[in-house]
């Protein structure tokens, strides 16, 4: 039996090889310090917990709406309102299994044969994948380290063409923690709106910036901008998998076909937690914030005592990216998914090589775990790449 060309074409997600690396040692009892998941380490607040039970109590345990229940949707369109003076509606919304299933949507709703999508790099993994599971071709945009990894609008500009029919733009950015700020989102939303394209807005960690204030793409102009975001980092949710996407009501109308013929709709009893955790108090992200802020400051004061080792400081989200070319030797380490697999192999650490993310030279490495855990693992590193530095005649 033969699978079609655009699986084949397809790599595997490098954020699950590596657990699933990490998970292998671990069932040989080995002490595995886990840095690669982009997963919240803090339980569900309970107050949304509870709402899950009394969902299930009040037995609303049936079918939804394909494009989610009315008071989610309400709740999302209340959000971005209040926020950012927008004027959407419910109908603007679908309410998806996670981000990832919206944009997914999103992919084979707008994408097909012949067209491109501009990607900054590095990029999270399942954006370029999503392109060409739709027969699209994927356009990468370099950014640099030395500018903090931000795109600008006037490299969006040069790779443009006629073909192009979408910007995406993750900010804060997974892996390396950066952000744009209101101009220069404002200029790559003019840009796509001179082009008559769309820009692909992923804000799922809008609520952990450690500087400066969110901006949203919808504040510009909601009818270039399809604005993709979940419940699953902010609420520390990711089971839970509720996302959502908000576009204009002809583009949702064609995510709610797809919906209707693949998953139906979400879970029902995660629709009303996550109702519960948009409509209840926001202390929770108050809370992790502060914790997250600490982490960060503590990896940063780490990484800077690891010799060859710089980093570029994250302004949001839950990871650092930093530069360890310096250490592949040409030997055991030629490049990050050889480091990536050294340090696993050496010091039972697990990170996820640079090579996921479309930029080799470095790592990436989540703090959205204990100090402990960090302490131990940062040490760790620091103990391994010291054998690196003698082979390698540092």
């Amino acid at each position: 039996m033969r699978l079609t060309a655009r699986v084949e074409a397809v790599s595997v997600s490098q954020t699950l090889a590596v657990k699933k690396a990490a998970d292998a040692l671990k069932a040989k009892g080995i002490h595995i310090i886990d840095f690669g998941p982009g997963e919240p380490d803090f339980p569900t607040p309970e107050h949304i917990k509870h709402a899950a039970k009394a969902a299930i109590d009040r037995n609303q345990t049936k079918y939804t709406a394909e494009v989610g229940i009315a008071e989610l949707r309400q709740a999302i369109a209340d959000k971005y309102n209040l926020a950012y003076g927008l004027q959407f509606k419910p109908e603007n919304i679908i309410v998806t299994s996670g981000a990832k299933q919206a944009l997914y949507h999103v992919a084979q709703a707008l994408f097909e044969a012949g067209d491109e999508v501009i990607i900054p790099v590095p990029y999270w993994v399942s954006y370029p994948e999503q392109v060409r599971l739709n027969d699209a071709k994927p356009i990468f945009v370099g950014t640099r380290e030395s500018e903090g990894f931000r795109i600008q609008a006037g490299q969006i500009e040069q790779a443009l063409s006629s073909r192009t029919r979408a910007i995406v733009i993750n900010s804060p950015s997974n892996p390396t923690g950066a952000t744009l700020d209101r101009e220069q989102l404002r200029e790559i939303v003019a840009l796509a709106k001179a082009h008559n394209i769309f820009v692909i807005f992923d804000e799922c960690y809008e609520s952990f910036l450690y500087e400066g204030k969110h901006c949203c793409t919808a504040e510009f102009d909601p009818d270039c901008t399809i604005l993709i975001n979940s419940v699953s980092k902010s609420y520390a949710m990711t089971g839970w998998r509720i996302g959502w996407a908000v576009a204009p009501v002809s583009v949702i109308g064609a995510f709610s076909k797809l919906q209707s013929h693949s998953t139906s709709h979400p879970t029902s009893i995660a629709q009303h937690a996550a109702t519960a955790a948009l409509r209840g108090s926001q202390e929770c992200l108050k809370d992790m914030l502060r914790e997250y802020s600490t982490r960060r400051q503590f990896v940063l004061e780490a990484l800077h005592k690891i010799p060859n080792v710089s980093c570029v400081p994250p302004q949001g989200a839950f990871y650092v990216f930093p530069n360890i070319s310096a250490y592949f030797n040409g030997a055991e380490i030629k490049n990050s998914i050889d480091f990536a697999r050294y340090l696993l192999d050496e010091a039972h650490v697990a990170v996820v090589p640079g090579a996921a993310f479309g930029m080799e030279g470095h790592m990436r490495l989540s703090y959205a775990t204990s100090m402990a855990q960090l302490a131990e693992g940062l040490e760790r590193i620091q103990r391994a790449l010291k054998q690196v530095q003698v082979a390698a005649s540092f």
